[in-house]
């Protein structure tokens, strides 16, 4: 009998509200692109304690509308509606799943149904519901992302007072679908519709992505469009090939500061179709281009700017030569033939700011290691005071928004923020991170930050269904750990990023030396700490990295000149893909990250000497010694790694603007702002473990005595356990 109630409560107080056009701040086709032709519409208006919806959807029969943390329907909030075919009057029912079967009636009624009306073909209701019910069978919404299901089916469910809902026919396999969203937010600015306003599109040109890589990454330089003066980017848009959709993952779109004589070479790149990013195809002169502007990755529908900020376009020499970066993700390995790129938004009329973009997080490399099979393994990017007050103004910048970046393991981010010791309320976070979702995150308010203050990007990975370790690297199957920060006024701070210390790194994990290598040899290996050797031909310098692994001879990177031009090279890309691309703080050779070998063989070619227990092992061997699925041990690894830092400032034109130095993460203060009332009056009930967590651990004595204990306890662990 209760079900028969809630539906005429439902049905009663939907009939007597007056209809009114709600001003709707967003909007989306829940089934719009890959293919589909957007048949199903969700409105919506963000408010301070609730949100108001709208469905559209082409039947007479049910629409369903979820809330799920994965994008299945197993644990997932429902909403079932319909419009009665003989009566005309709209129901509603809350509900929720437990599998993949028809939705269950929840214990508790938390949706409020507006209004709802039905034509000869479509279906319309319109509902409210509070961001966090306290109603443990719905899911709580805010800022993070949340995938909306979506079903519709071609008729009316029967209401029955004994079985509940009944007659409620499959969907079908087309007639369904989820669709990753942010519901927290301002409104979405609109692309500016004014005379003024002109196009550059920066694409890729007839470029053949190859049938026999998983990863590509294709880099090309573009000269802005023929400017007397400087212009503003009011925003930009993806243009992505219809048979590129599935697998354009990101691509970026750098500002180059090339030197006077590098400005004819750049003009010349700029009639040409491009090069491996960062490989030794890409000619030295592209490494001014380190500077970005445009952050785009997979999910997003891209960005238009507030009215009071724009990126400068064709200032002088500066702002006026680009190079956009395009990552393919192609595990298919299906030969494509791509026009891929950006159109870029941009007006003559200079708004009052100039604004850039901020790179921070976690250097691409190796070192960046998340374990196997774990539920949440946390890693920190830093950006240290040291570069924030030497390069920020002293009043601060002000960001914007964010983009949030990592790789399929990903499962939670943030952008944190630090000042004299207390954390600020964070700048920008995601709690259900998805890797097919990274839309630039507008902020409901500037936030400042100022000299001095310090950045930390915390990314959390789940890895349960991994049985080797992963790596820092640009495959989707390696990880990164980044967020770009849209700022105003722009400075000369171009990248903050840091990377675990190098021989931090392995005397944490029990390794004291290596055979025929020292530890500042090996350091070499991760740090471009010396000029390339060019003068010496291919096979010496083959022979040089061989040798390498034979002497204690300190050597720099070596390089491998190939041809240049517009020729494919797959020896130079799979280089490529593996060569640090923003910070430009390593190197890295080769891949074999799912077969636990390591990156490139490289920890396979380091033959462990000392401590005797380890003796005649390969690195990784000893990595895949390790007991990975001890909790004990691998929350003590976590807190030790992320406790010590090198970090890397680096301006516009690739340069240091302070040398790169180690940096220990203390405790912190947690900042309370009581002048804003929290999202809902249960928020404390669904906190996560994270927010509980300290920030970092211990002072910068007891992190040393911690890492030396734990290298310690790892001796002696595997010492027991035979190998």
């Amino acid at each position: 009998m209760m079900t028969v109630l809630l539906v005429v409560l439902a049905t009663a107080a939907a009939a007597s509200v007056v209809h009114r056009e709600p001003a709707w701040s967003h909007s989306t086709l829940l089934d719009g692109g890959l293919g589909h032709g957007g048949r199903v519409r969700l409105s919506w208006r963000p408010r301070e304690r609730d949100i108001l919806f709208q469905l559209e959807a082409p039947t007479l029969g049910y629409v369903g509308v979820g809330f799920s943390a994965s994008g299945g329907m197993a644990g997932s909030d429902i909403i079932l509606a319909w419009v009665d075919d003989r009566s005309g009057t709209p129901h509603l029912l809350d509900c929720h799943a437990t599998s993949n079967a028809a939705p269950i009636l929840d214990e508790q009624e938390d949706v409020k149904l507006l209004w709802g009306r039905q034509n000869g073909t479509h279906t319309c209701l319109r509902f409210r519901r509070a961001w966090d019910t306290c109603d443990h069978q719905d899911m709580a919404l805010g800022e993070d992302t949340v995938r909306v299901i979506w079903a519709m089916g071609d008729n009316d469910p029967v209401i029955d007072d004994i079985v509940g809902v009944s007659g409620l026919e499959w969907h079908g396999a087309h007639n369904r679908g989820s669709h990753s969203l942010h519901l927290r937010g301002p409104p979405v600015l609109l692309q500016p519709n004014s005379a003024d306003v002109y196009t550059w599109d920066v694409r890729q040109e007839e470029f053949i992505v190859p049938d026999n890589m998983d990863t590509v990454y294709w880099c090309r330089i573009f000269k802005a469009p023929g400017l007397t003066r400087k212009h503003h980017m009011l925003g930009y848009e993806p243009i992505i090939s219809p048979e590129s959709v599935r697998h354009v993952h990101h691509m970026l779109l750098y500002e180059c500061a090339p030197k006077s004589r590098q400005i004819p070479l750049l003009q010349k790149a700029a009639s040409e179709r491009g090069a491996a990013c960062y490989s030794p195809a890409m000619p030295p002169e592209w490494d001014s281009c380190l500077t970005p502007v445009v952050a785009w990755a997979v999910g997003s529908q891209g960005e238009f700017f507030p009215e009071h900020v724009g990126i400068p376009l064709g200032e002088d020499d500066r702002s006026t030569y680009f190079m956009l970066e395009v990552h393919y993700d192609n595990p298919s390995l299906k030969r494509l033939r791509d026009n891929s790129g950006l159109r870029i938004h941009y007006t003559p009329n200079l708004r009052p700011h100039d604004a850039g973009i901020l790179s921070t997080g976690i250097a691409v490399s190796p070192l960046h290691m998340i374990p196997p099979q774990q539920k949440a393994y946390t890693t920190f990017g830093y950006c240290p005071s040291p570069c924030t007050n030497k390069l920020l103004p002293s009043d601060g910048i002000k960001v914007i928004s964010v983009v949030l970046h990592s790789h399929m393991a990903g499962s939670r981010m943030e952008l944190r923020h630090l000042r004299n010791g207390k954390e600020l309320p964070r700048i920008a976070q995601d709690r259900h991170y998805d890797f097919n979702y990274q839309q630039s995150r507008r902020l409901p308010r500037e936030i400042t930050v100022l000299p001095g203050d310090e950045l930390v990007t915390e990314c959390v990975y789940k890895t349960v269904n991994r049985s080797y370790p992963t790596y820092g690297g640009y495959s989707t199957k390696q990880e990164m750990c980044l967020s770009f920060a849209l700022h105003y006024p722009r400075t000369s701070l171009a990248a903050c990023h840091s990377m675990t210390p190098v021989e931090y790194f392995f005397s944490t994990l029990g390794v004291q030396q290596f055979y025929g290598v020292d530890m500042p040899a090996v350091e070499r290996l991760f740090l471009k700490t010396g000029s390339p050797d060019n003068g010496a031909s291919d096979e010496e310098k083959l022979k040089k990295l061989v040798k390498l692994f034979k002497t204690t001879t300190t050597l720099p990177p070596p390089v491998f000149d190939v041809p240049m031009g517009n020729v494919w090279d797959e020896e130079a890309n799979q280089k490529a893909i593996l060569t640090l691309k923003a910070a430009r703080d390593f190197t890295i050779e080769g891949e074999g990250d799912a077969q636990g070998a390591g990156p490139g063989g490289l920890f396979a070619d380091l033959v462990i000497k000392e401590p005797t227990q380890f003796r005649n092992r390969t690195f990784t061997e000893h990595l895949l010694a390790l007991p990975w699925t001890e909790v004990d041990f691998t929350s003590r690894l976590e807190a030790v790694l992320s406790s010590s830092h090198m970090a890397f400032c680096r301006l516009q034109d690739d340069q240091l603007a302070v040398p790169a130095d180690i940096f220990e993460l203390k405790n912190t203060t947690v900042f309370l702002d009581d002048s804003e009332p929290p999202a809902s009056p249960c928020q404390h009930e669904f906190r996560e473990d994270l927010d509980q967590q300290h920030l970092f651990s211990g002072s910068s004595s007891l992190v040393m005595d911690s890492k030396l204990a734990f290298s310690v306890w790892i001796v002696i662990r595997l010492t027991v356990k035979p190998f």
